[in-house]
This record gives C-alpha cells, structure tokens and sequence, in this order.
C-alpha cells in the first residue's frame, strides 16, 4: 500500500485526505522525514499551516525537498493566489492542493502524483511483449503463455492486454464477455489499483487470469487515447500485477511500441515460416526502431513449426536479427476447435508439444500426465535397453515376457 506521509499535526486535515483517497493508502502524520520510511511507493504533503511564521516557507519547503530523496512533496495552503504558489513551485513543491478544499479535488492531485511514484520506485511486475503479423495467432499464444504464467508463479496477479482489431481474439478463446476497456481504464487511472483492477476487469474464472481488450467489447477502436495514455496505463498496471503479458495486436504505432519494448522483460516475435510473414515482421521492426541489442535480446517463436520446411528458424532469427529461436509446433484442428470452444489448450491437462513450448518459453515446468507421461515411460524402455548385446542393462526392469522366459528355462535346466 502506498503512503502519504503528512508533515502536521492537525488530524482533521489528515482524515480529510485519507477519506478523499478512499482508504486505499496510508496517511501518517509525522514531524521529519526519515530516509529509512520512504523505501515504497509514497509522497509528501506539507501543511502551511505547520510551518512557523518567522520562517520562510521556500527554506521550508527546500529542506523536506532535499530529504524526500526525489519522492513527490504537495503543499496543502490556504493561500492559492497566482504569487504564493508560483514561490511554493520554483522551491521545489510538485503540486499545491486546497487545505480545506473538496475530496475529489485533493484526491485528483495525490492520486496521480501516487501512481507516478507507484510506477517509478514500486515493485514492477514482469511485463512480456508479444510481436507478430497474424494478429489471432498471436492472440492465442499471449493468452496461453499468461495462463501458463500464472499456474507457473502460484501467487501474484497475471493480466494480459489484447491490443487486437476489431475485437479481441483473447476474449474468444477465453469465452469472456468484455465491458471494461483500455480506454475506461486510461480514465480511471488516478484511482486505479490493484483492488479496483480487480473488481472492474474481466476475469477467466477457470485460471484466475485478468483480461483488459482494446475495444473493450465495442468491436470499435477507442477515440482520444494517446501513446503516452497508453504508455503510462501500462507502467501503472505493472505495479498493480505480478506478470503484464501484452499483445501488441494492432498497436502499430512505432514510439509507443519502441518505449514498451525498452521496458518489457522479455519481447516475443512470434513468425510463421514463410517469407511474407518475415518481410511483415522486418517492417513491424523497422517501424519499431529499438537498438539492435534490443532486437537481439528478441525471442522469435517459430508458429505452426514444420521440421520439412527449408526456412528453418536459425534463417528466420539471422534475417532478423533476432538471437534465439523457440519452435512451436501446432495441430490446427485441435487449435481450432480450442478457439471456438473457448477453451485455451493451457486449461488442458495436456496440451502436447505446442504447450510444452509455451511452458519453456515461460520457465515453468510441463505438466504431468497424458501423453507426455506415456512417451516419458516408452523413452525410459528404450534407453535401458541395450540393442547391440540384446539385453537389459543391470538393474532395468525387464519386460514381463523375457522374465517369463528366464523361468521356462531355468525349469528346464
């Protein structure tokens, strides 16, 4: 919870700020500011009133400045002419609010001050970028790697964001029925935390996962929204979750996406095997503009992986410039029906080697059971047997039919 440390003693001041915020951060009000305090999220409020008449209040205003150590600082005054304020700005205040002025007035000031602080120096969660030409397909792997995410992490809260046009394909695949968007979103940020997220945005029962669309369940793209929006939406959103899994969809704006992959802990270009689809994804990086050590910390996820296909993904990944290569294979009729069931393959006890792949792409350990378990046990049979002495190694179990045998013949003997 963030902190919003007052330097007062008046309570009634400090009960009117805490009821502006709702209760969903902590006010304490305290004489100095002690380093040791401001380790999360948190920001400053002077209150005028506090300071001593004999001293000045640009030197008051300097000394709790210089130990908030770059944390916001707000002046509570009842003086909001133009020159008292103008003095408070040039000495360091980030804003001014009305002493005794309305709930929603204080909180809109606090409230974003807060979530720039919360974004700046709170706990970040991981934030994975999906890149690629086919907007479903990409759809589809965002919401399976942020479902696997969120088996894998075991605590915490995993959203995914579908940026895809006209409508969602995340949504399909989960059989959601979406109502609350990026852009509703955007406008609530100055209240925006991980409780109100949570009550607000779709949720897939089945996995616990949290789902934010672009259309927010218009099928129309949202009118007014700017990169910068958007930019700041997702660097509050990773202070309020644990893993962000963004599908970039029809996002294609080159800033927007530039300043997302500088900050994403891991950027996935997900690319079929065709030269089409290369030349899309050179064009998508071309307009992205990142550093080339950004594009070679990239990940190209080989879709609908066919081992016959000359255009092997070492190719892929040098045409590029991307440095690792992670195939996944498919079966598009399973796929398919998965999509149109609204029943994402990650939900499946076993969901084969495509979700084997998505399990390593996201560091968690594959699911016992089913197939895996049947070739996990036949691999076993045939690495104890030796095909060049005819026998099983010392201490292998032996099928039942060659013990049967030793039997027979010791009888026999």
């Amino acid at each position: 919870m963030a902190t919003i440390f007052l330097l007062s003693v008046d309570r009634m001041l400090a009960q009117r700020i805490d009821e502006a915020m709702g209760g969903r951060v902590s006010v304490e009000l305290v004489q100095s500011i002690e380093r040791e305090a401001l380790a999360g999220p948190c920001l400053i409020v002077i209150d005028r009133a506090a300071i001593p008449p004999e001293r000045a209040l640009s030197a008051a205003i300097g000394t709790v400045v210089e130990s908030a150590g770059g944390r916001p600082v707000v002046l509570a005054t009842q003086e909001m002419e133009a020159e008292p304020l103008l003095r408070a700005i040039r000495a360091g205040v980030d804003d001014v609010i009305p002493r005794d002025g309305e709930g929603a007035e204080i909180a809109a000031v606090l409230a974003r001050l807060l979530n720039d602080a919360a974004a700046d120096r709170g706990n970040r969660g991981r934030l994975t970028l999906v890149l690629g030409a086919d907007r479903d397909a990409c759809a589809m792997v965002a919401t399976d790697m942020a479902i696997a995410a969120s088996q894998g992490s075991g605590q915490g809260s995993t959203l995914l964001i579908d940026c895809t046009l006209p409508t969602s394909a995340a949504a399909t695949y989960l059989d959601l029925s979406i109502d609350y968007g990026l852009a509703s979103a955007i406008s609530d940020m100055e209240r925006l935390d991980a409780s109100l997220l949570a009550s607000t945005v779709a949720r897939h029962g089945p996995s616990g996962l949290m789902l934010l669309t672009f259309d927010g369940g218009t099928g129309a793209e949202p009118a007014g929204l700017t990169p910068g929006d958007l930019a700041g939406l997702i660097r509050l959103l990773r202070g309020c979750c644990s893993d962000v899994v963004l599908n970039a969809g029809s996002l294609r704006h080159g800033g927007l996406l530039r300043e997302v992959v500088a900050e994403a802990t891991q950027v996935e270009l997900l690319c079929g095997q065709s030269i089409r689809e290369i030349e899309a994804c050179r064009r998508l990086l071309d307009r992205i503009g990142a550093e080339r050590e950004r594009v070679e910390a990239m990940r190209l996820l080989l879709w609908d992986h066919l081992p016959g296909v000359l255009l092997d993904g070492r190719r892929m990944a040098d045409a590029l410039g991307v440095g690792s290569v992670l195939a996944l294979p498919t079966d598009r009729a399973r796929m398919r029906n998965a999509l149109n069931a609204g029943r994402p393959l990650a939900m499946e006890a076993d969901g084969g080697t495509y979700m084997a792949a998505i399990r390593r792409a996201c560091g968690v350990a594959s699911k016992a059971g089913g197939i895996d378990r049947l070739r996990r046990a036949m691999l076993k049979v045939v690495s104890d047997f030796e095909p060049d002495a005819g026998i099983w190694r010392l201490g292998a179990a032996r099928p039942a039919k060659l013990n049967r045998g030793k039997q027979t013949n010791e009888r026999a003997s």
